[in-house]
């Protein structure tokens, strides 16, 4: 094994919900490492500030305005990548969103609201990649859950159900999907902190504090801890895992 082994350089990579936080260190990280990046945001607006960091330094990128939750719009984006690329080698499943309810104040429409942001725009990206990878013999799809749907987060139990779902869902699809070459993993991230979520999430440094002593490496993850997971499952370094939940997380939490 060498270093090339970790190169995506030149891979055509789809990120869903690149516009911030995660989604947006993805893309940009693919595409310093050379690969080609198709990033997607309901609004396209939003996606001006990352196409021009992007373009910036040199780097392709294909923005497409699509809702993950309409399936008509997934397929419209498949189709513009591979007609602009050619193929599709990765497809990084990472839209999505959480909202604290309790599940005794939480109501059926409330529910379904947060598995369909989480879970069903998740299949309709795999459904709708799906026959591109098997026309070309392979591909990768990585999964974005979290470590909610791994163990129980109190007012996040519909998130965490969607994301245990979505663990589900890679297990079965690698296993099904492996007759067509296409290797599914996921991530499931633990306490990331964007600067989105910093103030909400930290907004003193005795919370900082708080959960660095709960975290056994010490410090807060950050979306480039997530970053390096998804280039490895992408290279060939990772040509052997398939069906599996990496956990980013420093470490089960203490406490």
């Amino acid at each position: 094994m060498s270093l090339k082994d970790f190169s995506v350089k030149d891979k055509v990579v789809i990120i869903t919900g690149s516009s911030q936080g995660i989604g947006h260190r993805l893309a940009t990280g693919f595409a310093e490492e050379g690969a080609k990046v198709v990033v997607n945001s309901r609004k396209y607006d939003k996606l001006t500030p990352l196409i021009e960091e992007i373009e910036g330094f040199g780097g392709e990128v294909l923005p497409v305005q699509a809702d993950m939750r309409e399936y008509d719009d997934v397929v419209a984006l498949m189709k513009k990548t591979n007609e602009r690329f050619g193929t599709i080698d990765l497809l990084i499943n990472n839209a999505g969103g959480s909202f604290g309810h309790s599940l005794d104040e939480l109501s059926p429409n409330g529910f379904s609201a947060i598995t369909r942001n989480n879970l069903d725009q998740v299949f309709n990206c795999c459904a709708a990649v799906r026959p591109f990878m098997a026309e070309q013999d392979g591909g990768r799809i990585i999964n974005v859950s979290s470590m909610a749907g791994i163990r129980p987060s109190p007012g996040l139990g519909a998130y965490g159900a969607a994301k245990a779902g979505v663990i589900s869902l890679t297990e079965t699809l690698a296993l099904e999907w492996s007759k067509y070459n296409i290797l599914v993993n996921c991530i499931a991230p633990g306490l990331i902190v964007t600067e989105g979520t910093k103030d909400v999430l930290i907004p003193t440094e005795e919370k900082e504090q708080e959960y660095r002593n709960k975290i056994p490496v010490g410090r807060i993850g950050v979306p480039e801890d997530i970053l390096n997971a998804c280039i490895y499952l992408a290279s060939e370094a990772s040509s052997y895992i398939t069906a599996e939940t990496i956990k980013v997380e420093g470490g089960p939490r203490q406490g």
